[in-house]
């Protein structure tokens, strides 16, 4: 078991990171949540089930904001943000309203997701987010429905319509976001080309990333 304290924010490169929850609606074969033990880059991951408020979350931003500003909120940890959708959205609305001062109102707040918060949800949760996040990158990884479930590998609830779902949640998010990433993690198997061509069918920007076992 890691010893160090469970991780809620932590920093890389100009943004600040944010750790909401270890639950997740998928077991993606390239999640390295496992093979590095819930560490990432010195930090334990692994909340131990207990979860950060809003209030909690904030406070930490706050305190690394007056050790050296970042650029960007990232919802983005070792689970699914949407998971937690509305202490989600609760931080970014106390800092789209100014009630997370210093953080300035301009802060660009990024989501991190698999595309699955309107199935898990059992709605259309893209509307909610429209004006509190500025950015929103979906882990699709392939044009392919029988590749995306391999890759993915989704909970029972969700593995049927999954993929549909992720594609719907990225063009809604297209219409009502400033900006969307259809995102894929670069694999030999993988159709790059077919790829951008969905990313672009969906309105979103394609975007490719290496594995992250080759930037530990």
């Amino acid at each position: 078991m890691n010893s160090l304290k469970p991780c809620i924010i932590y920093r890389y490169k100009n943004g600040l990171y944010v750790n909401l929850t270890n639950r997740c609606p998928t077991a993606c074969v390239f999640c390295v949540k496992n093979d590095w033990k819930m560490d990432y880059r010195g930090n334990n991951m692994n909340l131990e089930g207990v979860e950060p408020s809003p209030a909690e979350v904030i406070a930490l931003a706050k305190e690394q904001w007056a050790a050296a500003p970042f650029e960007e909120f990232v919802f983005c940890g070792y689970g699914e943000p949407t998971m937690r959708l509305e202490a989600m959205l609760a931080c970014a609305r106390l800092i789209k309203t100014g009630r997370a001062a210093p953080l300035p109102l301009t802060m660009r707040v990024r989501l991190n997701t698999n595309g699955l918060a309107n199935a898990v949800w059992g709605r259309n949760v893209v509307p909610e987010m429209k004006g509190l996040l500025d950015s929103a990158h979906v882990s699709i990884n392939t044009a392919d429905p029988a590749q995306w479930l391999a890759l993915m590998q989704p909970l029972e609830p969700w593995a049927a319509t999954g993929f549909t779902k992720a594609k719907e949640f990225i063009r809604e998010a297209s219409l009502l976001l400033p900006e969307v990433f259809a995102t894929a993690v670069q694999d030999k198997d993988m159709d790059t080309e077919k790829f951008r061509a969905l990313a672009a069918q969906l309105g979103a920007k394609p975007r490719l990333r290496p594995r992250l076992e080759e930037k530990r």
